[in-house]
């Protein structure tokens, strides 16, 4: 079954999803016991569905200090309406806009790793990988090595040539070795395989 992942809104902090999540009557926040994705968060949250099944995980990304819910079970596609819904998260297209429209280092950072969050899908999207080249060109060496780790959320093949190219490329060594650090986490992992859908 294929999880969903989704972005948490800019405006909300990780305790006001949980406390909103908590007066849900269709959810319960329970103890963690499945520590398979504590190891890469900072903070992290679980909820169930009254089905008993599905899944709900509040993460914020160790890496990235970024919050986003992670659905597994039956009802992912039911929780992530309700999710949007109650705009607790961003849609791609909110994600890709906000990609095109940051001017500030700071900002395409941000963005750039809320779109590798998003997007994993099993298929690559044309538009995604439009914005992805574009930062991995960008000026500010931050913002490339950025881009780069971002690949590393989505997993998709067609990031390949892009990493190598910046592999080969690049003037900045962190961003080569990031370029070759993705490359070879992508390739171990299968590419875009189920397993690989967690950074």
């Amino acid at each position: 079954m294929n999880q969903i992942r989704l972005c948490i809104e800019r405006q909300w902090t990780v305790e006001d999803i949980v406390e909103r999540l908590s007066s849900e009557n269709s959810l319960s926040l329970v103890p963690t016991t499945d520590h398979t994705n504590v190891a890469e968060a900072e903070e992290y949250y679980t909820f169930v569905m009254n089905d008993g099944v599905t899944m709900i995980y509040i993460i914020v990304d160790r890496a990235t200090s970024l919050p986003y819910v992670l659905l597994n079970g039956p009802l992912a596609l039911q929780c992530a309406w309700l999710l949007q819904m109650l705009r607790m998260t961003e849609e791609l297209e909110q994600i890709q806009q906000y990609c095109r429209e940051a001017s500030q280092v700071d900002e395409k950072i941000d963005a750039i790793c809320r779109l590798g969050i998003a997007a994993y899908k099993d298929d690559a999207q044309p538009e995604v990988l439009e914005i992805f080249k574009q930062y991995m060109r960008d000026e500010d060496s931050r913002v490339r090595q950025s881009a780069i780790f971002a690949t590393s959320f989505i997993g998709w093949r067609e990031f390949e040539p892009l990493l190598q190219t910046a592999l080969e490329h690049d003037p900045d060594r962190r961003v080569t070795v990031i370029a070759e650090s993705a490359i070879r986490i992508m390739r171990e992992s299968d590419w875009n395989s189920s397993d690989s859908s967690l950074h």
